[in-house]
């Protein structure tokens, strides 16, 4: 009875020591799947809908043009030269009323006297004058060509009654101006007489203000124009014609602002003094766009002086009145934020660096998809191509929504076949599934070498039986064998093995059949032999 019972308090000494063996097994084991779960879920990754744009970052004013002709929006004119170039002059200069009379001009007065008809090539002088010989001199400055003409034909009725006379334009003359100050270097600008201020400004710098231009006439008087209203808000009054012995001077732009992102009109633009955020906002960017959050805006600034920082500033709409602009500060108007509306793609696809930086068990990847209002199933695998890779089995992804689960053949449907789904909108909350195309072939039964080998695309079962060392004698005596795929389906004999696909050589010899039994029946003997001796050797223990 003694020897009994330390039997049983050995037993229960061996199954408390069992029971705590399994607790720190299973403690251990749900520890390692809780830290390779927690990789997954962090390292998801966020992909956004190309419908909603690449964005725009305050980096992106490297991109906007700054030159002097690009802040005032003017384009090159393709040039003409020689006698075609005379040409088109002319006729600009007939068909504008305010064409002024221009040193070097050229024209022709045709009259009568008496029987014979007169015909006079003129030139206007430095001095604006014409002479007409044996007649007298007409003084064309500060006139327009048509009045000018007139003068001279009411100058030859004058001396000679019905002589018809008749004054025709055939030439404009040619003078140059000086340009000087925060210009690339000074420099004698060819002109004509329908020449505005703007035209002869290109070798300006990006930093001469478009605001304060000053011209000053052969006279000596001068008056300063303001080229950015000229230009970019329509007052022509502010881009006069030049005239021959103008001096114009560029000074250096006392503010510079540039301004990106989600507004009408950005660019590179020099507010007036009085000027703050709501003009550069509202007069030179045309209004935020609806796309761009107008709540606030991001200023950045450069540090003055000594100093070699540069600062980001956050404005609200409330303080746009009061903040001041600094020279080369840099508004940025931002994007809204998407909705976070959003699906799951997950299983075999591509997270990029992300999926490097964990452990080959953490290859199934997460991936969150922010779509665009309205996109379709279609639109957005076309944008995902690339998180795709050769173990994405794309014919078997599927689409959980809700309680329901939808095929979705991305195969079919990124190669441009028929499809119900393909059109479908996403929702939130949708989950995409694209299960992994595991590439191997299983050879099991009547073999050498049952086992797993890598899947070879085109290949035929007798290829993966071979590499299983072919069919074992012992078991298989005629070659007979079957393919099943992965879904449970007898294929062909000789029909090409896809991947997951089992090829099972038939064991069909008596010792293959036989032998597994016969071993079968000796595992159990041995077991029921095994108990019996146990349970002799329990009930005969002495007292």
């Amino acid at each position: 009875m003694r020897g009994t019972i330390r039997i049983v308090e050995k037993c229960h000494g061996l199954e408390g020591a069992m029971r705590t063996r399994n607790r720190i097994l299973l403690t251990v084991y749900a520890l390692c799947v809780a830290l390779w779960m927690l990789p997954a879920a962090d390292n998801a990754v966020i992909v956004r809908s190309p419908y909603y744009g690449s964005g725009t970052s305050m980096v992106d004013s490297a991109s906007i043009p700054t030159s002097y002709a690009a802040q005032l929006n003017i384009t090159a004119v393709e040039e003409v030269t020689g006698a075609e170039l005379q040409t088109k002059r002319v006729l600009s200069a007939i068909a504008n009323t305010g064409y002024p009379v221009t040193p070097g001009d050229t024209i022709n007065l045709f009259y009568t006297e008496g029987n014979n008809t007169i015909n006079l090539t003129l030139q206007v002088d430095g001095s604006y004058r014409i002479t007409i010989p044996a007649i007298g001199a007409v003084d064309g400055r500060g006139k327009t060509f048509v009045a000018f003409a007139k003068e001279v034909e009411q100058l030859v009725l004058t001396y000679l009654p019905f002589s018809m006379p008749r004054v025709t334009l055939v030439g404009t003359g040619a003078f140059s101006v000086t340009v000087r100050g925060e210009v690339f270097s000074t420099q004698e600008v060819p002109a004509w007489g329908l020449s505005r201020l703007s035209s002869v400004v290109s070798s300006a710098t990006r930093y001469a203000s478009t605001r304060e231009v000053r011209v000053t006439g052969a006279d000596g008087t001068a008056k300063t124009y303001d080229l950015y209203a000229a230009l970019r808000e329509g007052d022509l009054t502010q881009n006069p014609l030049v005239r021959a012995g103008d001096i114009v001077t560029l000074v250096e732009a006392p503010r510079l602002v540039t301004l990106v992102g989600e507004v009408s009109r950005p660019g590179v633009y020099q507010p007036l003094t009085d000027e703050g955020l709501t003009e550069i906002l509202q007069r030179y960017g045309n209004g935020v766009l609806p796309s761009g959050d107008g709540s606030a805006v991001l200023v950045r600034r450069y540090g003055s002086g000594d100093s070699a920082n540069v600062d980001v500033l956050r404005v609200d709409s409330d303080d746009f009145d009061s903040f001041t602009l600094e020279h080369m500060d840099t508004v940025f108007v931002s994007p809204l934020a998407p909705l976070s509306r959003a699906v799951t793609i997950e299983g075999a696809v591509n997270m990029g660096d992300v999926q490097v930086q964990s452990s080959a068990l953490s290859s199934s990847g997460r991936v969150y998809y922010q779509f665009f209002p309205g996109e379709t199933i279609l639109e957005m695998m076309q944008s995902i191509t690339s998180r795709f890779s050769a173990v994405s089995d794309l014919s078997e992804t599927y689409l959980l929504r809700s309680d329901r689960l939808i095929p979705v053949d991305v195969q079919n449907i990124l190669m441009g076949g028929p499809s119900n789904v393909a059109n479908l909108e996403l929702k939130e909350g949708d989950r995409f599934v694209v299960p992994f195309n595991q590439l191997f072939v299983n050879v099991a039964g009547g073999v050498l070498r049952p086992g797993t080998f890598p899947y070879i695309p085109d290949k035929s079962a007798s290829y993966y039986i071979n590499l299983a060392g072919g069919f074992d004698p012992a078991k298989n005596r005629n070659g007979a064998y079957t393919l099943m795929d992965k879904a449970g389906n007898e294929l062909a004999k000789d029909a090409v093995v896809p991947p997951e696909a089992v090829v099972t050589a038939k064991l069909n010899t008596f010792q293959a059949v036989n032998g597994a039994n016969l071993a079968t029946t000796v595992t159990i003997v041995g077991l029921v032999a095994t108990i019996l001796t146990i349970v002799a050797n329990v009930v005969t223990f002495p007292n």
